[in-house]
């Protein structure tokens, strides 16, 4: 066994699964469920379900992990097809699915949890303007809009920030917080959870102050592949509009706004959110080769053309309470959710309450074995170790490390088995982390 520190592996480990595999991670105990939360636990839980109903919810969501889902099928195709040696990190190229995740990478922005950033400041200084640049960036035979802030710092630095999709995800994310843990001010960090309410206060004073109509134009945002200029866009129109409720301003962009498909077709909002619903289980069953089943459930219960939206109902209440938000849990469900500590909750069977979600188990090997072959931890440590190592009996072997497809049999082991890995020939090509 190689000699190394359990605790470093694990914190390089956790929260490092990637968005669009439908997972949950928390720090503190969930025994006992949402009631035996503290205010602080319920608001990091709420924090966390959010991004997941922005995944599930939404066709930015939805498109990204699509095209995750896409990348992740080539990658397990070549590694089956190939007959030699194969060099890890692997990157498929592929044009189409290039060109498709340029368009993400570029409605995604900044994204500021990077390991070379974590020292920055990210405090922002208020008394200072944040300066807003508008430009267009050539994709294939499409122009995309792009905004850069320019924001300044409490350190006295100023950088270029690209807004989009993470930052906007996490802002919105926070305001849930606060709403329900007024501690959570994140005020060393407001970049990236307190910068849309940071350029409200400084473009749009008229609505700044509005919590639930900043969440809710956040939301809006995430029904277009262009979330920074609908987001301002939005703010625009509630800010010379302040009367209009949130809930109204989402419901108004449902009924009036038109989106365009990949094939051409323009369609009402909830045409197009029905037919990416659909797109969606057809590939992610496809490719687990498995009856969709809890997540079929999930994206049954926030289609638009039931006229239902769970995340902004419930703020829209008189109070955000811990029982109105249990309710909209107990509609919803739970997605996969755990912790350093080897806690875990698997999603139940629809069709046989019995049994855990099949669909959800195999989501999570595949996203498991995809991150760790496409952008391993700093130990190329298998994400699955700090679930083996605390189960009963606990399930720990060398290969755990680089090759965790070798050895004893485990949890990955069955797909990789599938793939035909163990018949294959890898070699890591990037310089390994010293134990």
């Amino acid at each position: 066994m190689k000699q190394y520190n359990e605790q470093d592996v694990l914190k390089a480990i956790a929260g490092s699964y990637q968005p669009g595999f439908l997972q949950i991670k928390l720090t503190h105990s969930f025994d006992g469920g949402l009631a035996r939360f503290s205010q602080k636990e319920l608001g990091t839980f709420l924090h966390e379900y959010v991004h997941f109903l922005q995944n599930i919810s939404t066709p930015w969501g939805l498109y990204m992990s699509m095209v995750q889902y896409q990348k992740l099928a080539k990658t397990f195709a070549f590694i089956q097809e190939s007959s030699q040696e194969i060099e890890l990190p692997l990157r498929i190229s592929d044009a189409e699915l290039d060109r498709k995740w340029s368009i993400i990478k570029l409605g995604s922005g900044y994204y500021p949890f990077s390991r070379e950033d974590e020292h920055i400041c990210r405090k922002i200084d208020r008394s200072k303007d944040i300066v807003i640049h508008r430009t267009k960036e050539q994709i294939g035979s499409n122009q995309f809009p792009q905004i850069t802030l320019d924001i300044f710092f409490q350190d006295g630095t100023m950088r270029s920030i690209e807004l989009g999709a993470v930052i906007i995800n996490e802002s919105m994310a926070a305001m849930y917080q606060m709403m329900v843990d007024p501690t959570a001010t994140h005020e060393n960090y407001d970049l990236p959870y307190n910068l849309v309410q940071i350029l409200c206060e400084k473009q749009f004073p008229n609505i700044a102050g509005d919590r639930r109509k900043l969440i809710s134009i956040c939301y809006i945002s995430l029904f277009s592949m262009s979330p920074a200029e609908v987001l301002f866009d939005q703010l625009d129109y509630a800010n010379r509009h302040p009367r209009i409720s949130g809930e109204t301003l989402f419901f108004e962009f449902v009924t009036n706004s038109k989106i365009e498909s990949s094939d051409g077709v323009t369609l009402g909002v909830e045409s197009f959110m029905d037919r990416l619903i659909s797109l969606f289980k057809e590939l992610l069953k496809k490719i687990l080769d498995v009856e969709l089943d809890y997540i079929e459930f999930v994206l049954e219960r926030v289609r638009l053309s039931k006229h239902m939206s769970p995340l902004l109902s419930v703020i829209h209440q008189e109070e955000l309470t811990p029982a109105l938000i249990e309710s909209m849990v107990n509609v919803l469900g739970i997605p996969f959710t755990y912790n350093e500590d080897g806690q875990l909750f698997l999603p139940k069977s629809i069709k046989d309450p019995t049994k855990d979600s099949e669909d959800v188990i195999r989501l999570i090997l595949y996203g498991a074995l995809f991150q760790h072959i496409t952008s391993p931890n700093p130990f190329y440590c298998c994400p699955l170790k700090p679930l083996c190592v605390k189960s009963v009996p606990p399930i720990e072997k060398d290969e755990c490390f680089d090759f965790p497809w070798e050895g004893k049999e485990c949890p990955i082991t069955p797909l990789t088995n599938y793939i035909g890995m163990k018949s294959k020939q890898f070699k890591w090509i990037l310089v390994k982390k010293p134990f």
